[in-house]
């Protein structure tokens, strides 16, 4: 049986979903930010015929993510008549055995499928803070400005355009962190979190200026990312789908768990 869920779920939600929290992070975070009221966020349960929680949907705005801690419980046939009944689908994503499970039974193919990398490093890893520069700074958030024209600097950055307001406001909520390396006055390395929940983070925006490369910046940036996650006992994950940047990851104690799906549509009512 599917029914929305609300705030009287939650415990039950965070439950279910917070095994996994890397894997659920966007879900996690959404609900720690929006709640159950129904805007920007909704949440269904699926309850096998003992009452037990055994697949979940979070839609914000038009993106729909499928969670399932057995994935052959996931009804994805089920799952695609929500998701064409409430709300305009613009995105399906999730872990892949998840997203494939429902992708058959929406009615049209998706106009665009990415499928990259999903890793994240265990809290018990030890991370080598030797290797660190000492020249790496914490952003502040009225400085957000600093870390969109680095990126726009650098091509595969270009686009989409990041909102100086949006990074900001995000960094004063805590969902967002930067580390950088500046050089002349100008950050030229950048390390950067989304997403943050009480238990992970996902680590975006791994950067560094043309002319700069190779000399250990964005590693230290991800070292000093890592240490301070670390502390709060967060496990930072990533996505990737470059094989060169996998082995850096790799190097400093992150591991392949996944890989993760992102199908779009044009909105489907």
């Amino acid at each position: 049986m599917i029914r929305q869920l609300t705030e009287k779920d939650r415990t039950l939600v965070m439950d279910f979903a917070g095994e996994r929290p890397a894997e659920n992070l966007f879900i996690l975070g959404d609900i720690e930010t929006f709640g159950f009221g129904g805007e920007p966020v909704m949440v269904w349960g699926d309850f096998n015929e003992t009452g037990a929680l055994i697949s979940i949907l979070l839609r914000y705005r038009d993106n729909f993510i499928p969670y399932a801690k057995h994935p052959d419980q996931l009804d994805g046939e089920a799952w695609s008549e929500v998701i064409k009944n409430n709300g305009k689908l613009r995105m399906l994503s999730g872990l892949k055995e998840m997203v494939e499970r429902i992708l058959p039974f929406i009615g049209q193919p998706p106009q665009d499928r990415k499928l990259c990398f999903y890793a994240k490093r265990e809290d018990r890893e030890v991370l080598d803070k030797e290797s660190m520069r000492k020249d790496v700074k914490m952003l502040f958030p009225e400085e957000a400005d600093k870390i969109v024209r680095l990126r726009a600097s650098i091509p595969e950055f270009s686009e989409p355009k990041v909102d100086p307001a949006d990074f900001q406001e995000n960094m004063e909520k805590g969902i967002s962190r930067t580390y950088y390396i500046e050089k002349n006055e100008e950050p030229v390395s950048a390390v950067s979190t989304t997403a943050e929940t009480r238990r992970a983070a996902m680590i975006v925006g791994v950067c560094t200026k043309p002319g700069y490369k190779r000399r250990g910046y964005a590693t230290s940036c991800l070292i000093k990312t890592i240490a301070a996650l670390k502390a709060e006992h967060k496990e930072p994950c990533l996505f990737y789908n470059n094989p060169e940047a996998g082995s850096i990851y790799k190097k400093l104690g992150f591991e392949d768990i996944d890989q993760w799906m992102m199908a779009s549509y044009r909105k489907i009512s």
